[in-house]
């Protein structure tokens, strides 16, 4: 094969110049060329020239070949302008779809480097150009994305406004969406009113608005686009609901807490019960009751023997003092425990009187430990907790029972039913037949979702008619706010746009954003964002 077919196969961008010579220098490929026209068009007057001035190589960078960086060394000439009113003496000429003017690059290798910038930024688009053998400074890349053209604008007829944080809690922007064809048409600097009216007010044509909640966007919408009908998103209140709803279940959740029981048989009147007194406690047990009793075992046993104390006691390897305890114990069980009692604590005093009220039916811990406190009890809580133990014996105390989950009933009121596992159906059963109040809200509730599932904007008026007079104020504040954007919900729950495709495009600025490690200027940004890939 020949330098000619070999260049239209492989190099059809090349196709242009008169390849001359391949050489391989380390890990680079070389490419060394001459164009092949005679003359060129100046590009001031566009006269064409065929009289050389000189000749000189340009080195640029090409798209890899074999996973080897290749090098074009292109002789290229300088022409003379003929053309006597031309500005310009001489110019070079410029082979199409290879150099451009101060080009470092050959057009392919330009657009690779492009498109690597747009998807990955800089320095992960460095990494990615060096794997691809067209090794590029994350800096150029950079300077690439903002070299890059704004597409061209339009005014669409379907409008998606949302904002996106610059920096959370302290600077945001607004994305402004062609939702016909999911298109990022501009990037506003701000969410303010004044910036978004504006924008409209000078790219008139909007005929729908799909937006949230905010009020900032509801005035500019008004304001730059009065004949544009403004559709507040779905989600939005359905989210705004639930967040309502959420707060009326937190604080209904003592309603739980007892669940209702039946009605108890009439049955014979019972017969007093006697006073609680301190059951008898069972015998030790444990490894330290064990060595207790072998001990005891062992220092009577030699004592039976006639072995004297201190004998016992070298036998034994312990104190002289601890054998003669052991030697006076008939039994081991006053020996056992972590710390035998040698007189009275600070709770004796006060042991009587807590004993009357534990009897009278008083079990409240911490009300006894404040009222011991009053009497002069200056122990801690955890003393008075171990004695109130022991009154109760050993008998299991039932624990509380578990706070109720909020997030999860919920959830359960606003899922559809038929979304609802059966577990799920029981709960949300078992809630409503505990706290009348949660049925009412499952019913408000169950009302608005199905509205908004069933495009029943005619029937919006009613439903806040019905929130307006229920006992919540958090319903009432949602159906409040539902009135103040009135025309906007009806057209919400009526057409079948949405701000969907708004809150993807979002989520992709966020990708972008972390891929920049958040450094990313806002000018640098908006490149990315309207040139996606």
């Amino acid at each position: 094969m020949s330098l000619v077919e070999f260049a239209a196969a492989l190099l059809p961008h090349l196709a242009s110049v008169r390849l001359q010579r391949v050489r391989l220098t380390g890990a680079v490929v070389r490419l060394e060329a001459v164009t092949a026209s005679g003359q060129a068009k100046c590009p001031a007057c566009g006269y064409v020239s065929d009289r050389a001035h000189s000749r000189y190589v340009r080195r640029l960078a090409d798209a890899a070949l074999g996973g080897r960086e290749v090098r074009l060394d292109l002789t290229v000439r300088r022409f003379f302008c003929r053309q006597p009113t031309c500005a310009r003496t001489t110019f070079v000429e410029q082979v199409p779809q290879v150099t451009t003017r101060h080009g470092r690059r050959t057009d392919l290798a330009a657009e690779l480097m492009q498109a690597v910038a747009l998807a990955l930024g800089g320095r992960p688009g460095s990494r990615l150009a060096g794997q691809l053998a067209v090794p590029v400074s994350r800096m150029t890349l950079l300077r690439a994305i903002r070299s890059i053209p704004d597409p061209p604008m339009h005014t669409p007829r379907v409008l998606g406004v949302d904002d996106f944080a610059q920096r959370r809690g302290h600077r945001y922007a607004t994305i402004l969406l062609d939702m016909d064809t999911h298109q990022p048409v501009d990037v506003l600097p701000d969410r303010d009113a004044d910036t978004l009216a504006n924008w409209l007010a000078e790219h008139p044509g909007v005929e729908i608005i799909c937006r949230d909640r905010a009020g900032a966007y509801a005035d500019a919408a008004t304001r730059g686009a009065p004949d544009a009908i403004q559709v507040a998103d779905r989600w939005h209140l359905t989210h705004n609901l639930s967040e309502a709803v959420h707060k009326v279940v937190a604080q209904h959740r003592r309603c739980l807490h007892n669940p209702p029981e039946p009605e108890p048989e009439p049955e014979p009147e019972p017969e007093p019960e006697p006073a609680l007194t301190p059951s008898a406690p069972l015998p030790p047990a444990g490894r330290r009751a064990q060595n207790t009793r072998s001990r005891h075992d062992a220092v009577h046993t030699l004592l039976d023997e006639g072995i004297a104390i201190k004998e016992i006691a070298r036998r034994l390897g312990l104190a002289r003092g601890t054998v003669r305890r052991y030697a006076r114990a008939p039994t081991p069980e006053p020996l056992i425990g972590a710390n035998p009692p040698r007189g009275g604590g600070p709770l004796d005093p006060f042991k009587s009187h807590l004993n009357d009220r534990y009897n009278a039916g008083d079990t409240d811990t911490r009300a006894m430990f404040a009222d011991v406190r009053n009497r002069g009890y200056r122990g801690t809580l955890r003393t008075l907790q171990r004695f109130i133990t022991e009154l109760r014996g050993h008998e299991r105390v039932p624990a509380p029972p578990p706070t109720p989950p909020t997030r999860h009933i919920t959830a359960w009121i606003m899922r559809p039913d038929a979304r609802l596992s059966e577990d799920d159906r029981a709960g949300l059963k078992q809630a409503r037949a505990q706290c009348s109040d949660l049925d009412t809200l499952t019913h408000l509730a169950h009302g608005f979702t199905h509205l908004v599932r069933s495009r029943g904007g005619a029937r919006l008026e009613t439903w806040i008619n019905e929130a307006t007079n229920s006992p919540f104020p958090e319903i009432r504040g949602f159906a409040a706010g539902l009135m103040r954007d009135y025309d906007a919900v009806v057209a919400g729950l009526t057409h079948h746009w949405n701000s969907g495709a708004v809150e993807g495009t979002v989520n992709r600025i966020k990708m972008i954003k972390r891929q920049m490690f958040g450094r990313a200027k806002l000018d640098l940004l908006r490149k990315r964002i309207l040139n996606r890939p």
